[in-house]
């Protein structure tokens, strides 16, 4: 694949990059990176898509600069040539980067490297012709300098052209021009500093926004201070052939020392003229590697300042720029005293690693919760055509060491994350009741045979993001590594550490937003809950394939150093566990939410459909009370929402519900009867968790009781019609509560001799519940007694008068005092 892109160069280097980290096995070519940040600034915007100006300054992106009026202009056109070095390409008389051409290169090309950077010019054998006849070109100052010379106005000719040459402007600080605009232009002379940079390129290097200075001005700086390195490159070539052909003239001193701009030509003449006087050959190329140290130390400082307001794709096209253009200077000018002090002048900040970690998290967090928002939320629908996406598998009988091939847009796993698929056989449907040929019975078939992921689609958006931030954070990294960089010893083995505490930190801000992509998660359904809840889960799946695939990639480019194998591993199985819990952590709050908003639901029924209920009913029913129809509706219409879920969750929401309901009518039915002036104040009084609370049942009858145990089988048969082993337990307590006050034995069991027998056939009975209960019972009058009570059904549960019940009380009570 890699030799489709032709030649050697930086477009293939990238390519080569995001290969080894496994991009191209897991994602599309054309998927999206989604690593740049969209900025919102129509002016920065316009800047950087204009092509035209740079730092605000309204010139064409030129290379000349002051030195053309000192050379006869042959500086400013030899400038044409000088990105050369730096894989630039001249374009309507001016250098440029490959801007013209955008579309032209691949994502990643485009996303590592500068565009100054390309190799694909067309004028690339112009190029280089000029570049073999630089020496010729700087032939006028030569003769500039010699013409001087006879004259014997050397030491002015050294001073105009250093003025001209090497000289520098002020501009104007952010402080002064912002007393500027406040009207204090007086003040503002203490804050102007003097530039080289500006000198040399003519432009006000302070303006412009960071968004700007990375896009346009940065690779305009140090194309021009390339050339002008080249300039005094060519000068200094020109120096030595002239000290070859010269009559008796002393031995080439310039090619023993360090390179610098200035001469030999006419130095005898000179030193004659002058009576033995010391060559100002010295002083030019000292003020040359002066001027060309300025240059470089102001360029470093620059790019330290603006790196704190850079985004991670700036951050790492400009480490790449650096590189390429430390190696072009030690190309074009390798004789330079500066090349000494190239590393510590370019060098960033000590912590920029620390700010790429935490302008990563920080766009990571963004680029989540624009996806989030983009989602609707709903389980992706598993495409039956293999034609869209590639698949494949760990051939039988290949090399256990080669990974099994992913899902292309589903790796990592997420091909495997299946839903359940939901019983709606043919069989079942017609035990539903729906005649064959109907439009719902045709419907309810096509949904059976259709399959679903767990995940809705913003999973795999996430995780190609996750995937090439952590590449581009790598290659960032990379660069600083070549530049010289020197990080502290971080356990892990060096560079390495670092990307993988990236991507952990971009795993754990990413679970976060795919929860907080929502402003008000109280206004959650259930369905939308449990789907970002299935959401972070798939995101955790993904965790150890995703760590293994880079891992991998990092052994690949050599970031991973031999005598540090072991402990790189064994960090990055300490931060797929850091991964992991943060998702986990995400994924128990997520739990919490979605039990919260079915409680709170149920809650609501309840309040709702059991206030002011009249429990003394004085006869029974033969269908459940309309109470317990709605929870179950409500039940069975949630539970059927938690397909996304895992087995283990799902099946701990059905116990929480069923166990909520079971409690809650527990609690109404066993607790302390209020009486009295208190009850009206406790109407609505304040649940463990802020809703309001129904008040206990202060009076029940028999066949309230009957008509509640009713209830309870209905409730027990929707537990066990879920599927979900020992779910109708969650009802026991509840069951025997209701089966003891309608067993006709329940006075013999209560007497203190029978507690073993009690016991052993209602476990769950207690007197204290007991005791509440007959304290709430409405006893039958002896009228009700003789005519057999007044519903159907009623001989074979438990009737008792009102004096049966005060003397089970006092039974009760003498028991539980004792």
């Amino acid at each position: 694949r890699l030799e489709g892109w032709g030649g050697m160069g930086m477009e293939r280097r990238a390519e080569a990059f995001a290969s080894a980290f496994g991009w191209y096995r897991c994602w599309e070519e054309s998927a999206v990176l989604d690593v740049e940040v969209v900025q919102n600034d129509k002016k920065d915007k316009d800047a950087m898509a204009g092509g035209s100006s740079h730092s605000g300054s309204g010139q064409t992106l030129s290379l000349s600069f002051k030195a053309g009026a000192s050379a006869g202009g042959a500086m400013s056109r030899s400038s044409d040539f000088m990105m050369k070095g730096m894989g630039g390409h001249k374009r309507g008389g001016s250098i440029i980067g490959s801007s013209s051409g955008k579309g032209q290169h691949s994502q990643w090309a485009e996303l590592l490297t500068p565009e100054i950077l390309f190799e694909n010019a067309p004028t690339r054998k112009e190029d280089e012709l000029k570049l073999k006849a630089l020496p010729e070109t700087v032939h006028p100052v030569r003769r500039a300098e010699a013409a001087f010379a006879l004259l014997g106005r050397l030491d002015e000719f050294r001073s105009y052209y250093e003025q001209n040459r090497f000289g520098d402007m002020k501009i104007s600080s952010a402080a002064e021009k912002k007393k500027s605009n406040d009207g204090d232009g007086g003040a503002g002379d203490k804050n102007e500093t003097r530039s080289s940079l500006s000198s040399l390129t003519g432009d006000d290097v302070s303006l412009g926004t960071d968004r700007i200075y990375f896009a346009k001005s940065l690779s305009h700086l140090c194309a021009s201070v390339v050339g002008f390195s080249a300039v005094e490159a060519a000068l200094e070539l020109g120096n030595f052939a002239d000290d070859d052909e010269e009559e008796g003239g002393t031995l080439a001193t310039g090619s023993q020392n360090e390179g610098g701009i200035g001469g030999q030509k006419g130095q005898g003449s000179s030193a004659a003229g002058q009576g033995g006087k010391t060559s100002p050959s010295t002083s030019f190329r000292e003020s040359s590697a002066k001027y060309e140290r300025a240059l470089i130390a102001e360029l470093g400082s620059l790019l330290r300042g603006r790196a704190v307001g850079a985004t991670l794709a700036e951050l790492t096209r400009s480490s790449c720029l650096m590189t390429s253009f430390r190696s072009a200077l030690k190309i074009i000018h390798p004789s330079s005293t500066t090349r000494r002090s190239d590393k510590e002048l370019l060098a960033m900040d000590v912590d920029i690693i620390m700010t790429g970690l935490k302008v990563a998290q920080e766009e990571q967090l963004k680029s989540t919760s624009k996806i989030v928002g983009e989602d609707r939320m709903e389980p992706m629908r598993i495409a039956r055509s293999g034609s869209d996406f590639r698949s494949g598998g760990k051939k039988e009988g290949g090399n256990k060491n080669v990974p099994a091939e992913e899902l292309i847009n589903f790796p990592f796993g997420l091909s495997e994350l299946k839903q359940k698929p939901v019983d709606q056989s043919v069989d079942n449907l017609d035990n539903m009741g729906r005649s064959r040929g109907s439009l719902n019975y045709i419907q309810s078939l096509a949904a059976a045979e259709t399959e679903y992921y767990t995940f809705s689609q913003s999973v795999p958006n996430v995780v190609r993001s996750i995937h090439a931030r952590a590449i581009a954070f790598a290659a960032f990294a990379m660069s600083q590594e070549e530049l010289g960089q020197v990080f502290a010893f971080k356990k892990g083995g060096g560079i390495a550490g670092y990307v993988l505490d990236c991507v952990e930190e971009c795993v754990a801000v990413a679970s976060v937003g795919m929860k907080d992509g929502f402003e008000h998660l109280d206004e959650l359904t259930v369905e939308q809950a449990v789907q970002i809840t299935a959401n972070i889960s798939a995101l955790q799946r993904t965790l150890p394939r995703l760590f293994g695939t880079l891992m991998r990639g990092l052994c690949h480019v050599g970031m991973v150093r031999a005598d540090q194998l072991d402990e790189t591993f064994q960090y990055a199985d300490s931060t797929l566990k850091g991964a992991d819990k943060s998702c986990d952590q995400e994924v128990g709050s997520m739990y919490s939410l979605v039990y919260e908003i079915c409680r709170n639901k149920i809650d609501m029924l309840m309040n709702f459909s059991l206030d002011n209920f009249q429990w003394v009913s004085k006869t029974t029913r033969n269908m459940p009370n309309a109470y317990c129809e709605s929870l179950i509706e409500y039940m069975r219409n949630t539970f059927r929402c938690l397909g996304p879920m895992d087995e283990g969750s799902k099946a701990g929401l059905h116990f929480s519900c069923c166990g909520h309901i079971a409690e809650r009518i527990v609690k109404l039915l066993s607790d302390k009867a209020i009486r009295g002036n208190d009850v009206e104040g406790s109407m609505h009084g304040m649940g463990m968790h802020g809703e309001e609370e129904l008040p206990p049942i202060n009076k029940i009858d028999a066949f309230g009781l009957k008509n509640l145990s009713l209830d309870v089988v209905e409730f027990v048969a929707f537990s066990e019609s879920t599927s979900i082993p020992q779910l109708s337990e969650c009802f026991n307590e509840l069951k025997c509560l209701v089966n003891a006050m309608l067993d006709r034995d329940l006075p013999v069991l209560l007497l203190p001799e029978n507690e073993a027998v009690r016991r052993r056939k209602y476990p769950f009975l207690t007197l204290e519940k007991i005791l509440h209960i007959l304290e709430k019972y409405v006893g039958l009058g002896l009228g009700e007694k003789l005519m057999g009570g007044s519903g159907r059904g009623t001989t074979d549960i438990l009737m008792l008068e009102k004096k049966e019940v005060t003397q089970l009380i006092k039974v009760v009570r003498m028991q539980i005092e004792h």
